[in-house]
C-alpha cells in the first residue's frame, strides 16, 4: 500500500511539472511589451506618447500610439 501511495505522489508530481512546462513560460517583461507596442505603432506610422497619470504597470495603458499627418479625410 505504501508503494502505491509513493507511486501516485510521484506521478502526480510529474504531471504537475509537465503542466507548468507547457504554459509557455513567464509573461513578457515591461520592456518587452513596450518594445512590441512601439514596433506596432511605428508600423502604423505613429509614435508612442506617454499618457498622463500612467501607472507603470502595463505599456498598453501607459502609452498611446499617436498618428500624425494624413489628410484627415477618408475616401
Amino acid at each position: 500500500m505504501r508503494t502505491r501511495t509513493l507511486a501516485l505522489v510521484a506521478v502526480t508530481g510529474l504531471l504537475g511539472l509537465s503542466a507548468c512546462a507547457s504554459t509557455g513560460g513567464p509573461y513578457p517583461t515591461y520592456a518587452e511589451e513596450l518594445a512590441a507596442l512601439e514596433d506596432t505603432c511605428q508600423a502604423r506610422g505613429g509614435i508612442l506618447t506617454p499618457l498622463p497619470g500612467a501607472s507603470g504597470h502595463r505599456p498598453a495603458t501607459d502609452y498611446a500610439c499617436e498618428i500624425r499627418g494624413g489628410s484627415g479625410r477618408l475616401n
